[in-house]
């Protein structure tokens, strides 16, 4: 359970939904590159001013607290009794078992803005293959009509899906701008993002493609 950040005994991490944030859009965001600089370090740093300061480019006190205390009204960043670990091993380790915790099913494919997959669990080679190269059409479907779809409709969110009957969905496609970098993250059967899995994937990309350079806090 996550606790309000407001003594230096608490350590500043990243929610599933602030990693979800900070990567749904590749525009200028508020708080968007603090949480990206968060996801670059090797470790959740404790809270007090001066990590604040660092990772968010503020000088004055009292508006690097309100930031702060804003990006944690939001549910995009919170205060944790133990620290947090990044990532280890090769991506390519890492991701089978990442991604197979981001479906109902274990089913999902990591794939790269050219159509080609970098990592997938629960499906055979082909089929992550054809996803990867769908997924690549369907950004190319949305560039074609973002304006009409985020601009005319109002539509913020870029994800497509596959949905059955009832709206249940059967496969979505969640893009995921990392640094220059445009990824799609594949879910087959009911998206499960909220949790500690998509952060740490999320992590993942931004150490190894964010454009961001990895800042070491004190603890």
């Amino acid at each position: 359970m996550s606790d309000f950040i407001s003594s230096e005994d608490l350590y500043l991490s990243v929610t599933p939904g602030g990693s979800f944030y900070s990567v749904q859009d590749d525009s200028d965001g508020f708080g968007r590159e603090f949480i990206k600089r968060l996801l670059t370090v090797d470790e959740t740093p404790v809270f007090n001013l001066a990590a604040a300061q660092a990772l968010s480019g503020l000088n004055d006190e009292t508006e690097t607290l309100e930031f702060i205390q804003l990006l944690q009204d939001a549910g995009f960043i919170a205060g944790q009794k133990n620290t947090e670990v990044a990532p280890s091993g090769s991506l390519e380790s890492l991701l089978p078992g990442l991604l197979q915790s981001l479906s109902s099913d274990g089913r999902a494919v990591l794939a790269e803005g050219q159509g080609l997959y970098l990592g997938s669990s629960g499906f055979p080679h082909e089929a992550a293959e054809e996803l990867a190269a769908l997924s690549a059409s369907l950004t190319a479907i949305y560039k074609r009509h973002k304006d009409v779809l985020k601009g005319n409709l109002g539509y913020s969110q870029r994800a497509w899906g596959l949905i059955d009957a009832a709206g249940n969905s059967e496969i979505g496609f969640w893009p995921l701008y990392i640094g220059k970098d445009r990824f799609t993250l594949i879910i087959g059967g009911m998206p499960q993002l909220n949790q500690s899995a998509f952060t740490q994937l999320i992590w993942a990309l931004e150490r190894r493609y964010g454009s961001n350079s990895s800042i070491t806090l004190k603890n």
